[in-house]
């Protein structure tokens, strides 16, 4: 059962559910200010995150002779991703994990842990390099003649704290979606002469949550916006890729466009012989969507 406390709580073993998220609430893309009117425009993310803590790996080297992958895999390994390797709870499957990580990745995988996984940097080299190979299904590697025992001791550290930060896990329901009621991102017109609200609308929303009629629900963002003297709000920064111009005034939706990759930028606009540009970076690859290289820019009428 996770932890939900105060707004400050600190994380637990059992994990505590963080909201504002780790990357939430007017999060790195900053936010745009209207010096006439004093109004401040700010996206925020509403997804709730976890933050957990776990055991320190304790791992005495072995000093006998060098372990096979299969007996590493075992011995260190079965415990969470399970004797078949199709894993278990938030522990993934290692079944094809060839096909997706390569040995290097892996590597970096068992040298510095990820997610709910501990860092396993003090197996011996030639034990890392066989249960590499046993994952991947590639052949044995050479093994290359064990250290005393007097000197495996020595070197065996012991971790420097008890418990260990177990990273950034989004706290979502069995559909993937966050396990909150929406809207899950938002755009702000905040008044900054007295703090008040000028409006506040969802932004962003799921495509197939839209085509089955579940609409304005927000998205996860990561970019910010920019105010023009036009009177115009120009934002993308949504997983669902597009690029939107609102009514600084009202709020209001006066224009969207997909973009070839999810904008998570902050665009910018800039003038050529007297025409007015906004241009954005469609780089995606964040919250599972694809990759790009593109920055697109439009003239404004």
């Amino acid at each position: 059962t996770l932890r939900h406390e105060a707004l400050f709580a600190p994380p637990s073993r059992e994990g505590t559910v963080i909201l504002p998220g780790f990357d939430g609430g007017g999060e790195w893309g900053g936010a745009a200010v209207d010096r006439e009117t004093g109004i401040i425009y700010v996206n925020a993310s509403d997804v709730p995150w976890i933050a957990a803590m776990r055991e320190a790996a304790k791992i005495t080297p072995s000093t006998g002779p060098p372990r096979s992958g299969e007996e590493v895999y075992t011995a260190v390994c079965a415990s969470c991703h399970g004797a078949d390797r199709r894993g278990k709870l938030r522990t993934p499957s290692l079944v094809g994990v060839g096909n997706r990580l390569s040995p290097e990745q892996v590597h970096q995988i068992i040298d510095r842990g990820r997610g709910f996984m501990p860092s396993f940097a003090n197996l011996h080299e030639d034990e890392k390099q066989a249960v590499i190979a046993y994952l991947l299904g590639r052949a044995a590697p050479t093994i290359a003649p064990r250290e005393s025992p007097s000197r495996a001791r020595a070197t065996a550290a012991a971790p420097a704290s008890p418990y260990e930060f177990v990273g950034y896990e989004r706290w979502r329901d069995s559909a993937g979606y966050p396990a909150i009621k929406p809207p899950w991102g938002t755009l702000s017109a905040i008044d900054l002469n007295n703090g008040d609200y000028r409006w506040r609308i969802p932004l962003g929303e799921h495509p197939e949550l839209a085509a089955r009629g579940i609409r304005d629900t927000g998205a996860e963002q990561y970019g910010g916006p920019i105010v023009t003297a036009g009177g115009l709000v120009f934002i993308a920064a949504t997983q669902d890729e597009k690029f939107r111009a609102f009514d600084k005034s009202t709020g209001e939706l006066l224009w969207q466009t997909s973009l070839p990759a999810a904008g998570y930028a902050t665009p910018s606009t800039y003038s050529v012989r007297g025409k007015q540009y906004v241009v954005i970076a469609a780089g995606g690859g964040k919250l599972g969507t694809k990759s790009g290289d593109a920055y697109v820019a439009f003239t404004l009428p």
